[in-house]
Formats: C-alpha cells, structure tokens, sequence
C-alpha cells in the first residue's frame, strides 16, 4: 500500500553539539516515506559535514549547504524543493519521538484533516537536566475542530500551551502551497517571530485540524537561542510579526474575541521588552513599548481580570522612565 510522503525541513546553524541527535531522531522514524531536508544555513563549525555524513548514509537525507541568510530564508529554501504530500518542521538543537510522523500522518488520513497537532516537551540544559511535558489546562474537546475553534487554541496561550509553535505539527501540502505549488513563505525580514506569522497563515488556511493529546517533539531551552538574546531589534520584531498577524485576521473577519487574545498577546512581548529598554537604557524602544500597552490596556485587564500580580506588574512598567 502507498504511503504519502513526509517532507521534513531542518534549518541547521551551528549546533554540531546537538545535531547528531536530532537527525538520528529524523531518520529512526517508524513511518519510513519521508525526505529529511538539512539546510546548512553558512554553518561555520562541524555542522555542515554532520549534514552530509548523514546523507551519505541515509538517502531520504537531503543536504543543501548555502551562505548564511538567517532561520527564515533557510526554511523557504526547504519548502521550495519539498516533494511531500505533508510537510513538517524540526529545529537542529531538538529532537523527536521515533512515533511522531506515523501518529500524525495516521490522525490526519483518518480525519481527513488539514493540520495534525500534538504536544512536546521542554528540555533544560545543565548538571540537573529536566524534561518537563508541557500540558494543556483545559481539555481539546472535540479532538477534530474546524478554522475559529484552532484560532482559540493557538492564541489562548495560558490555557492551551501545546498549540503556539510550528513544529509540533504537520500539515497537509495544500495548507502550505497555492495551487499545491507556490509555498505560503517565512518573512525573510522579520529576525524573530516569522514562525509566528507563517502559522497564522497557515491557520487562515486550514479548515480541519486534528489534535492528539500525546508529545512527541522535545524543545531544548538554550541560554543562547534567537529568543533568548538581549536584542532589542530582535524583540521588536516579534511584536511586528503580531501586528501583521492581527492585521491579516481583521481582513479575513477573524472573531474578534481572536483579534482580543492577540492584542493581549502583543502587550505581553511589549511589557517583557520594555522591562529590557529599562535595562539597557533605551528610551524610545521603551515608549514606544508603554504606547502600545496603553492602546490595548483595556483587552488585556478584562483578559487577565484574576491575575491580580500580572495587572500590577503592567500597571509597574507603565510608570518607568529614563
């Protein structure tokens, strides 16, 4: 019997210390129909020859090797010479359950569904390593939901914790691509948060989704990851990519109370680069921040209405100056 093919895109960027484990995890999968697309994005420690051993090794590995044009370039690269009827998405630092793609091509072809969804862990590095499975606060109930139900899911971030990144999931290639051939592109010039962008869009086009309340992905937490940095250029830009998500969901009519949970969500990554601005002495990263808190005061008190210390710690960096 034919089995569709999995398509799995890995930007790879200097995380030699890391890589061996997550491509072992990509080729030991049970579900076997799969091409494993590596894009070295201009590595310049022992990643790029880790990438091809794997690929001599292993044809379903594909290793591209290109100058360094960031995370987001890498991915487009990738989705352009994907072949695979789903698509899914890895970071070079994590890896995967050896189950995950047959669980997740099994629940999309038995739902007939556009976009699979499960859960994963987090990984802490250190001498006390731990593994902490990240879980929901309130059930998926039904388990199959359609476009506004998977809306509230992604952006209801407290209560439904498993849902707000790329990688967990997989998707159909007509979620991903126009006429199943010009792919639904990352935002090159965005440094942090294209991933949110892409998946928003990727919601715009998903009817059905189905959600398995099982983890298989495992997100390592490294000090010295995008999101982590303290890059002021960098945060700003992850508020843009939600400016431009809360944009494009007032054109398509999205339900405002999404439109209000994203607000919410943009007062938050203000409120955590304000206090950053303070630090580094940045006045004008710092008002511009307060601004938009301001603009969307009223959403995020009726959002938090019993969270006493998070409206206190908002009402706090309202009053900081420089």
């Amino acid at each position: 019997m034919y089995r569709r093919k999995v398509s799995l895109i890995i930007p790879v960027y200097n995380t030699e210390e890391h890589l061996e484990k997550c491509l072992t995890s990509a080729v030991l999968q049970t579900y076997e129909n799969m091409e494993i697309i590596c894009v070295d994005d201009g590595s310049t420690d022992d990643s790029g020859r880790l990438v091809d051993e794997f690929a001599k090794q292993d044809k379903r590995v594909i290793g591209i090797h290109q100058k360094n044009k960031g995370e987001s370039n890498a991915r487009n690269t990738g989705l352009r010479i994907a072949s695979g009827d789903y698509i899914g998405f890895m970071d070079c630092d994590d890896w995967i359950e050896p189950d995950m793609y047959e669980e997740l091509v099994n629940a999309l072809e038995c739902e007939n569904a556009d976009m699979a969804i499960s859960g994963f862990y987090k990984e802490f590095e250190g001498n006390g390593k731990t593994s902490v499975k990240v879980k929901n606060e309130k059930n998926v109930e039904p388990k199959v939901f359609g476009k506004e139900m998977l809306l509230r899911y992604l952006y209801e971030r407290d209560s439904y914790r498993a849902f707000a990144y790329i990688w967990d999931k997989l998707y159909k290639r007509e979620v991903l691509y126009q006429d199943g051939k010009k792919p639904v592109f990352f935002d090159e010039t965005i440094k942090l948060g294209g991933d949110v962008l892409f998946l928003a869009q990727c919601a715009l086009r998903t009817n059905r989704a189905v959600y398995l309340d099982m983890s298989f992905y495992h997100y390592l937490q490294r000090e010295d990851s995008g999101c982590h940095m303290p890059d002021l250029e960098r945060r700003m830009d992850n508020i843009r990519a939600y400016k431009i998500v809360k944009k494009e969901f007032e054109e398509n009519q999205v339900d405002p109370f999404i439109l209000d949970l994203i607000k919410r969500i943009m007062v938050y990554h203000s409120s955590n680069t304000a206090e950053l601005a303070l630090e580094l002495q940045d006045g004008k990263i710092l008002e511009t921040c307060q601004q938009l808190m301001k603009k969307y005061e009223k959403e995020y008190r009726v959002l938090n209405g019993g969270r006493r210390e998070w409206i206190r710690r908002f009402e706090d960096i309202l009053q900081y100056k420089i």
